[in-house]
């Protein structure tokens, strides 16, 4: 009695030991799918509010896509990722100046990310390249989805 007694102990022990990692946590639950158009305005500190329209495309968290003024001549690309509801990537802006001038830049942005309304903004605005006109500062960029 007392031998099956000494089995079954050990049986139950090795039976709860093994591999002792805990489990991981979740983080940032599901991202919030902002993919498809987008259109609003895009203000800046020291240019005129802009129409803006974003296309974008999402993988899991990251975005990519292109984005055009409807109201003057810029344009470029949208990289990112979002992280449950908020987005934090680049825009990448190019633009002819009335001289003819080729500008270019990016702005890094940042803000909410929700299924109808976007909210990014910029403090520091487009920075890069060389341009007559000036490139914008203070950015935000505010879109609705179409």
């Amino acid at each position: 009695m007392r031998v099956a007694l000494v089995v079954c102990v050990l049986a139950s022990v090795s039976a709860c030991a093994g591999n002792s990692v805990a489990p991981t946590s979740v983080s940032g639950g599901t991202a919030t799918s902002i993919a498809g158009t987008w259109n609003g305005t895009m203000v800046s500190s020291n240019n005129p509010t802009a129409q803006v329209r974003l296309v974008l495309t999402q993988s899991g968290s990251d975005v990519s896509g292109s984005w055009d003024s409807t109201s003057v001549g810029w344009g470029g690309q949208i990289s990112g990722a979002v992280s449950g509801s908020s987005f934090s990537g680049q825009f990448k802006f190019s633009g002819t100046a009335s001289d003819g001038t080729v500008c270019t830049g990016s702005a890094n942005v940042a803000g909410p990310a929700a299924t109808s309304t976007m909210a990014w903004t910029s403090p520091s605005g487009v920075v890069g390249g060389s341009c007559p006109a000036p490139l914008p500062t203070g950015l935000k960029i505010d879109v609705q989805r179409q």
